[in-house]
């Protein structure tokens, strides 16, 4: 799903076969070159997604506090704020730290988290007003690894190379494609074609050209080594997370990406310092880099490369990656992996021989 109107700083490249794109990032191939250096990659299994960190695809006060019946007023502001946004983020990434601490488990250290310790109902409210920017540098490595098990963050989780961002891509595509209800390829066209006439019997035409409409593969490709790096006050960060203590992230040659946003807080004469209270709505990261771009009058050239491949390809790239060594056995290193990887090559046989 692509939010951005003004593409002027963003590439899209469509391709209609596997054999096409796999042609040109190849060796020889016109994407090869372009992406041998200071490029890194993200896949999606749907272009129906946004490239927006897990954090802020969700209102996080709900998430943690619920939606209450009876709410006061002061909570209703603060729950559309980006202060209670970074607010419900660090405390997470606070209790994080503190279970793993008294469970004798590795967390990396953050001395301003443990100087508080033991914890008694800390907000964390000095933290954040302290550190001027969200995410402090700080809390980069902690975020890392909190993430990586699960904890919603403000990070994007990107990779250095591209056939295993196609093997997150088609991943996922697989999982849809095979279907939870584990139907044959005919038992499951079957149902499509039945629920496909109910649609157009029922339901307007906008709907049914969604209902439709067919998924595609997308891979995004950003330049690390832009222009705009130079520029004052630039909010992108490119984050390399040490891999020693996390063998996912480093079978997976991860990258982070975070937008640093400056903490919305306000002087106040009498009170001293405050949150600031106006209403937000978190912006995609393609979104961010062409406003920014673009309000500091950046000459256009592509930053982002918005690549897509119909549904139809994903069983031949995934054979393509997984010749690589591209697949859950070597992304997810453990046993875990190991079944993930038996699982998604039964079902991807399974598809082949239904076609």
């Amino acid at each position: 799903m692509i939010q951005t109107e003004n593409r002027q700083y963003i590439k899209d490249i469509a391709y209609q076969t596997a054999d096409e794109f796999l042609h040109d990032i190849s060796y020889g191939g016109k994407l090869y070159k372009l992406f041998e250096r200071n490029f890194i990659f993200r896949g999606h299994s749907s272009n129906k997604y946004k490239l927006q960190p897990y954090a802020l695809r969700e209102n996080m006060y709900y998430r943690k506090y619920g939606i209450k019946k009876e709410i006061k007023d002061e909570e209703i502001i603060m729950a559309g704020t980006e202060f209670s946004q970074i607010y419900i983020e660090y405390q997470l990434l606070e209790e994080f730290f503190r279970i793993c601490d008294e469970n004798q488990m590795y967390v990396p250290e953050v001395n301003r988290m443990r100087d508080i310790m033991p914890w008694k109902n800390s907000k964390g409210i000095s933290f954040i007003t302290n550190g001027g920017v969200w995410l402090p540098k700080e809390l980069y490595e902690l975020a890392t690894l909190a993430q990586h098990h699960g904890v919603p963050t403000r990070l994007l989780d990107w990779t250095q190379n591209i056939i295993i961002a196609l093997y997150f891509a088609v991943s996922g595509a697989i999982q849809r494609m095979f279907n939870p209800k584990k139907l044959t390829y005919s038992e499951w066209q079957k149902e499509f074609t039945e629920r496909l006439s109910i649609i157009k019997e029922y339901f307007s035409t906008e709907t049914q050209q969604e209902f439709e409409e067919k998924y595609h593969i997308e891979i995004w490709a950003l330049d690390t080594f832009v222009r705009f790096q130079y520029v004052k006050d630039n909010p992108l960060r490119i984050i390399h997370p040490r891999y020693h203590d996390n063998g996912n992230l480093g079978a997976q040659k991860g990258i982070l990406t975070l937008w640093e946003t400056k903490t919305p807080l306000k002087e106040d004469k009498e009170k001293g310092v405050k949150p600031e209270i106006k209403l937000w709505e978190p912006k995609t990261l393609d979104e961010e880099i062409t406003e920014f771009l673009a309000m500091n009058n950046e000459p256009a050239q592509p930053y982002l490369y918005h690549i897509t491949v119909p549904e139809s390809e994903v069983l031949s790239l995934y054979k393509y990656a997984k010749r690589y060594e591209c697949d859950a056995a070597h992304l997810f290193p453990g046993y875990d992996g190991v079944v993930k990887c038996l699982q998604e090559d039964d079902m991807v046989n399974i598809l082949s021989n239904n076609k």
